[in-house]
């Protein structure tokens, strides 16, 4: 199967890093897509996916909607994802974020990976203080 991933914890943050993808993008999605399952399913709260060495061309609006909605899928509504994208890969008005918004899962995209992190982490304290503002049962 086309493309690897290569897992690391960075900040304490799980990064995986999407590599070999031989252009295909299909496959890639597919892969991320049991990466985002495996982080449910080992309790993380967030991922980043450096996207950056994937090997693949900038993804039509159609693609990006399809992966993103089946990354939704994977993540639950359980997993916060950081993508590290490329400049040509973002689209201007943030159409990948919006969709996966819509379709409950929290994402955002950015060109440096320490601006992913930093974000990760501020949404995971905002989540901490939300969660311990709420009352106790």
């Amino acid at each position: 199967m086309p493309g690897a991933i290569r897992l690391e914890i960075v900040d304490g943050v799980p990064v995986a890093r999407l590599t070999d993808t031989h252009g295909a993008f299909e496959p890639a999605v597919d892969l991320v897509a049991g990466v985002i399952r495996r982080m449910v399913a080992e309790g993380h709260p967030h991922l980043l996916l450096d996207v950056a060495d994937a090997g693949f061309a900038a993804p039509a609006l159609v693609d990006r909607l399809r992966m993103v909605r089946q990354w939704a899928d994977a993540a639950d509504g359980r997993l916060r994802i950081a993508v590290v994208a490329p400049a040509s890969f973002i689209d201007h008005d943030r159409f990948g974020v919006v969709a996966a918004g819509n379709f409950g899962l929290a994402a955002q995209v950015f060109e440096r990976e320490a601006d992913a992190v930093a974000w990760l982490l501020a949404e995971r304290a905002d989540e901490l203080r939300r969660n311990a503002a709420l009352p106790k049962k």
